[in-house]
């Protein structure tokens, strides 16, 4: 399989089962075990007096964005690799949706957005291709080699 192919958010998606369904916590406040992304990983005092807390699924969706920045500038290539991208996103987008109705400890906010992500990779891959093949078609039309 090529790597133009392989939608890359399958990656966080991995990442994200292996440390849920090997019930990986972390000590939470009072010493409560929580799971890993609600878990602080780090505590920033602001100039403002707020406090920013980052907890493990902040981190898992901030290089989730990366991975979807990374899908939707390949979006906007053609040709067989492209088209595979957008079936494997859509059909890892189902994956996810089944993983978040059915199996414990993926429905969260956090799963929840993520699962976003991998529903806008294809929409967003299957749209650009359109557009392009439509302009394509529209200039090829009007050169006379559609006739």
């Amino acid at each position: 399989m090529k790597l133009e192919m392989f939608p890359l958010l399958t990656i966080s998606f991995v990442v994200y089962a292996g440390l849920t369904l090997a019930g990986v916590t972390a000590s939470g406040a009072g010493g409560q075990e929580v799971a890993w992304y609600d878990a602080l990983v780090a505590a920033l005092p602001l100039v403002s007096g707020d406090r920013w807390e980052i907890r493990g699924g902040d981190i898992f969706l901030l290089v989730s964005v990366g991975f979807l920045f990374v899908e939707l500038v390949r979006s906007t290539k053609t040709g067989a690799a492209s088209i595979a991208n957008h079936l494997l996103s859509f059909l890892l987008f189902v994956i996810v949706l089944l993983c978040f109705i059915l199996v414990k400890g993926f429905g969260n906010s956090t799963f929840f957005i993520f699962m976003m992500m991998t529903f806008l990779d294809p929409m967003a891959g299957l749209v650009v291709t359109t557009v392009t093949a439509r302009r394509d078609l529209a200039v090829a039309d009007k050169s006379g080699l559609l006739n």
